[in-house]
């Protein structure tokens, strides 16, 4: 599955006219080029992992607000089989949305990150809380310069202001369960 540039790129125009910024304000807010803010917006290029959450930031929105579409149900139902997929975002990890993230002030969805160190995985760091158990496997995960391992079972809650990363150290594919809070 590829990355769908083309719907990310409407959405972040969307969110940017909806708060009535033009191109060049949130090239400036965001510390990218203005050709690369239009180049994201046309679909032309997949924005980095970084890059994503510093739109996310200067948008004060979720990250996965840049996957869906508008919701608006008081009550929302994700059916097993049907949660919306968000692969590749970084090379080994996959996370599939359990709620709309949209205007709301969590998010929930499962990760699923694959074996294996990334040695230059950025830094993310944005508003709000997330904690997250562990279904199965380990997850090194990095908070401000402190490594904290979670196991199978293990629970775990962090400040997402912090500068944080994690990491699948062990052989399986980790799975986990995680919600954000959103400031906005």
């Amino acid at each position: 599955m590829d990355f769908p540039k083309e719907e990310v790129g409407k959405r972040i125009r969307y969110l940017r006219r909806l708060q009535g910024l033009t191109s060049d304000e949130l090239a400036k807010l965001t510390g990218v080029s203005q050709s690369m803010i239009s180049q994201i917006e046309r679909g032309q290029v997949s924005p980095s992992l970084e890059t994503l959450w510093k739109l996310s930031h200067s948008l004060k929105v979720p990250v996965f607000s840049f996957f869906e579409t508008e919701e608006s149900n008081a009550v929302t139902i994700c059916r097993s089989g049907e949660e919306k997929l968000i692969k590749r975002v970084r090379p080994n990890v996959s996370y599939q949305l359990l709620s709309p993230s949209t205007g709301k002030q969590m998010s929930f969805f499962k990760m699923v990150v694959e074996p294996g160190e990334e040695l230059d995985t950025p830094f993310m760091y944005h508003s709000g809380e997330e904690c997250g158990i562990m279904l199965r496997g380990s997850i090194r995960i990095e908070v401000e310069g402190e490594t904290h391992m979670i196991y199978e079972g293990d629970s775990i809650y962090f400040d997402s202001s912090l500068p944080h990363r994690f990491m699948n150290t062990g052989k399986v594919d980790a799975v986990a369960i995680w919600a954000m809070t959103h400031s906005f």
